[in-house]
């Protein structure tokens, strides 16, 4: 049973319940690194600030890590497979760490707020652990559509490479 499937197994909602705050010793009630929503829900942000708290690492910056002079007429900024693939990453507790408005420390790796083009903001290395490259499956996105998340990163990579 995958990640997602044990989430929705214990909560089955379309949005997490409201964190708690009182007792600072009191555990919080947050999704896991990789837990999911299924297709069509987000991350609210009420959870996702709680979760960038209770991570407690300090905010990152981010910036281009695609080698390529950012575009503001670049015809990706209404790429519906890269919004396909972010929609995939806000569905997941990911995405609360990759939002720079939320603070969140890992928007160094990838910003899912990035302009023009929030793909931009990922190196290489983030790519590939998204596409689950990597020895590391707590990192790999997990997603609905496998073959698809591949094909949208292998398209990026090829697009940086043959840009050199």
């Amino acid at each position: 049973m995958t990640l997602c499937g044990m989430f929705f197994l214990l909560a089955c909602t379309t949005s997490p319940a409201p964190v708690e705050r009182g007792d600072s010793s009191a555990p919080l009630d947050l999704p896991a690194h990789s837990e999911c929503f299924e297709l069509g829900h987000v991350m609210d942000e009420e959870t996702c600030l709680a979760v960038v708290e209770d991570d407690g690492r300090y905010p990152t910056v981010s910036e281009n890590k695609s080698g390529l002079e950012p575009d503001w007429d670049d015809p990706r900024i209404d790429d519906p497979e890269l919004e396909w693939l972010r929609s995939q990453i806000q569905r997941c507790t990911c995405s609360c760490c990759h939002t720079r408005p939320w603070g969140g420390p890992g928007v160094y790796f990838y910003d899912l707020t990035w302009e023009p083009v929030w793909i931009d903001s990922a190196s290489s290395w983030s790519l590939r652990v998204l596409k689950g490259d990597t020895h590391d499956d707590t990192q790999t996105l997990p997603t609905t559509d496998r073959a698809r998340l591949d094909a949208i990163i292998d398209s990026e990579l090829d697009r940086r490479r043959n840009a050199d």
